[in-house]
């Protein structure tokens, strides 16, 4: 059990966050003012409790657990106390042949984590862990404690949890607390080293470059872990634009481990390297660089396989010759991240994917169709591409998760589906859609089907489309497209959905009733009015149509189907001059 020679403000602040208690319960449990408690807590150090009092915390600290006074002391290393000054510990360890197994258990762990398996690593540490009192221990007990925790550490940073209380960042502190008390120094400089990578994974791209200089030549570290923090401060250069100087940086390192005989740090080497380079904006020795790190990898690492896989496709999404491919790519490497259990991986490959911005492609209508012989007014007509344009949400497209294409008579739906996928703005795709009057004749075996067959006739991938055949409606069509994804275990962040140009804002509402823990964006085949009208082949119908959806986008919130959308003042008055002309064939009835 730890004691403390003498209580000061700062070791009574450290107690008081240790048992995670507020100034007025840490007073009521020790039975002093909480003004006495709030004093410890501004002076620190300066102050110091009343001898009646030491005792009192003495005794507070002893009825701590093995997790409160683990977190007592690694607060007090936090807040700048010499432990080993400051502290008396005294400890009995088990036996040694205990320690021979945990030791087996601690090399079969680090086996495990290199194969991502990280269920059976966590139960090889956590069954020492959970089993001793590390203040019950001795030195060489203390150094398994501080080796298992180090793992467990390592574990949750692959596993992307990096903040927080059970985190990376607080696992590494805790060895390094034990470490620092036992005087393993190259163990603690270890320790700062992948505190700083927590700090890069946290995005403190800054602070976590300066403290790998700082390693890159501290004696404490082998000439190895030195030469890995000066690649490492160029990863995070590279991160934050500062590329030409972190290719320098990146080259020296190539260099020493080119010396040292490290073949896999030098191949990891040329992987981040190439990434500086794309940043700089030089393609082709990015290339060469990402090809060189490929052919000498060792990919039976599943972390590695998906860090090179990442790299490799975030290049070849700087061409836009190869863009197709490199979402390709990248899509592999998010499904094995996604199996493996590699969170940072996916979050980072997703935020790559956003970033990707491609042109949408144009496609010509049919022939025009004269609105005059229609007996449609050129006012009417205005009022009508007032509407279409309203319709329509004008999204900026960004990279998605899936796209859901939802059913109708229109196979222009189907069209745009497979164009957007073959620019690849997502790798996965739902068609939606059953049966209705409107569409039997057109499409006897279902909307969703056909749009399918559609779909694989224009050599979108079978593997790249799920169905859903049983939606009448564009609430079941995003609902049951949902559940069809969850079936899957797909659990998306972002959704394309892909429709009628007129029914887009509908969609989106809808969707952000139905779905709204997704990011939702909409888009349609690139039509004008004019083009819609010639595929369809009759400018009566198409106005009625835009005239009924208006209807149902206006009252469908009233009844709880979709969430409200702004009609700004011209749109409201071109919908009520069409409905006076007579454009009322598609309106809800009551």
């Amino acid at each position: 059990m730890t004691t403390v020679h003498e209580w000061t403000g700062r070791e009574a602040h450290a107690l008081r966050l240790a048992l995670r208690m507020s100034v007025r319960t840490f007073a009521q449990h020790l039975g002093v003012a909480p003004r006495t408690v709030a004093k410890w807590d501004q002076f620190g150090p300066a102050t110091r409790p009343r001898p009646d009092t030491q005792a009192i915390l003495d005794t507070a600290l002893a009825r701590g657990d093995s997790a409160t006074q683990l977190r007592f002391e690694t607060l007090l290393l936090e807040l700048g106390q010499d432990v080993d000054r400051g502290l008396r510990v005294a400890r009995v360890g088990p036996r040694a042949s205990e320690y021979e197994t945990w030791t087996d258990d601690l090399d079969r762990a680090v086996i495990a984590l290199g194969r991502q398996s990280f269920s059976y690593a966590a139960d090889l540490l956590n069954r020492w862990l959970t089993r001793y009192d590390p203040h019950a221990l001795d030195d060489k007990g203390l150094y398994l404690f501080a080796r298992s925790t180090t793992l467990l550490g390592d574990l949750q940073r692959d596993q992307g949890a990096v903040a927080g209380p059970l985190s990376a960042r607080r696992s590494y502190l805790n060895a390094r607390s034990i470490y620092s008390q036992i005087d393993i120094r190259r163990r603690v400089a270890q320790l700062d080293l992948s505190l700083a990578v927590v700090a890069e994974m946290s995005g403190l791209l800054d602070d976590a470059a300066m403290e790998y200089e700082a390693l890159a030549v501290d004696d404490r570290l082998s000439p190895r872990d030195r030469a890995r923090a000066r690649l490492w401060v160029g990863t995070a250069l590279s991160k934050n634009d500062k590329n030409d100087y972190a290719v320098r940086m990146m080259s020296t390192a190539i260099r020493e481990f080119e010396s040292l005989g490290e073949p896999e740090d030098w191949s990891v080497a040329h992987q981040k390297l190439a990434l500086a380079h794309r940043g700089a904006g030089n393609l082709s020795e990015a290339l060469r660089l990402i090809d060189l790190a490929r052919a000498t990898a060792v990919t039976d690492v599943p972390m590695q396989r998906v860090r090179l896989e990442t790299a490799y496709g975030h290049i070849l999404l700087s061409d836009r010759a190869t863009v197709h491919d490199g979402l390709m790519i990248l899509h592999r490497a998010a499904r094995e991240a996604s199996r493996h259990g590699l969170a940072h991986q996916l979050r980072s490959i997703k935020d790559i994917q956003r970033e990707i911005r491609l042109p949408l492609p144009r496609r010509s209508g049919s022939s025009r169709v004269s609105v005059k012989q229609q007996g449609i007014t050129d006012e009417q007509w205005q009022h009508a591409r007032t509407l279409w344009n309203y319709h329509q949400m004008h999204h900026d497209l960004r990279r998605c998760d899936v796209a859901i294409g939802l059913g109708s008579h229109d196979l222009g739906v189907a069209r745009a589906a497979v164009e957007l996928y073959r620019a690849g703005w997502f790798p996965l795709l739902v068609f939606s859609g059953a049966t209705s009057p409107t569409t039997a004749a057109r499409f006897p075996r279902g909307e969703a089907v056909h749009y399918r067959e559609h779909a694989l006739g224009l050599g979108v991938p079978d593997e790249a489309i799920l169905l859903e055949p049983s939606a009448t409606n564009t609430g079941q069509n995003i609902g049951l497209s949902r559940q069809v994804l969850a079936d899957a275990g797909i659990e998306p962040d972002s959704v394309l959905l892909i429709s009628k140009p007129y029914m887009e804002r509908r969609a989106y509402a809808t969707a952000r009733k139905v779905w709204p823990e997704v990011e939702v964006m909409c888009a349609s085949e690139p039509l004008d009015l004019d083009d819609y009208v010639g595929s369809i082949g009759d400018p009566k119908l198409v106005i009625d149509m835009l005239v009924g959806d208006l209807q149902r986008v206006i009252e469908y919130p009233k009844l709880g189907y979709a969430i409200e959308q702004p009609v700004p003042g011209e749109v409201h008055d071109a919908y009520q001059a069409l409905l006076r002309a007579g454009f009322d064939s598609r309106l809800l009835r009551p």
